[in-house]
């Protein structure tokens, strides 16, 4: 993925870091917003949801799911969003994280709560966000970290000097 800059010389984001922003920044504000109103009324009228689908997990109601789901995949995605706005090191990592948590999460519920379309498009999305993180360029490492261009010997050398008896 290669940035583009603007008539001024601003650094812009490209087409595929705004569609990997509107996905996390989109799927947070769904996660947050169905967990909240799951966590306000723990008997899913909200949503709509029937607590009688949570009778396979440990929970009895929809209060703590719904607060996972608001603390965990919202704020996750979240979290990723803000990272990629701010051009931080970190994001592609988290925007890792944050999909293939999702997949999991979508799987778990399709196998322990049931089946809905919804949890699809959920892991269509989770997979996204993955396919997307993984075509931004890697993070550099910070000046003077292990591992920078000319820190370390490669692992390599190292072993072969070992052998031969050289220092390492």
């Amino acid at each position: 993925m290669t940035r583009q800059r603007d008539g001024v010389g601003a650094s812009a984001y490209s087409s595929e870091e705004r569609a990997l922003m509107g996905l996390e920044f989109g799927t947070a504000g769904a996660a947050l917003g169905g967990g909240i109103l799951l966590a306000l009324r723990p008997d899913g009228a909200f949503l709509h949801a029937d607590p009688s689908v949570l009778r396979r997990t440990p929970f009895r109601d929809w209060r703590l799911p719904g607060l996972l789901l608001a603390m965990g995949c919202g704020g996750g995605y979240l979290a990723a969003g803000m990272l990629h706005f701010r051009r931080h090191r970190a994001a592609r990592r988290v925007s890792l994280a944050a999909g293939l948590t999702l997949i999991g999460l979508e799987a778990w519920e399709m196998a322990f709560i049931e089946f809905q379309p919804l949890e699809a498009v959920f892991v269509g999305i989770g997979a996204t966000v993955v396919v997307l993180a993984l075509r931004l360029p890697p993070e550099a490492p910070a000046p003077g970290a292990l591992g920078a261009a000319g820190a370390l010997a490669p692992a390599h050398s190292l072993h072969r000097r070992r052998r031969r008896g050289g220092a390492g």
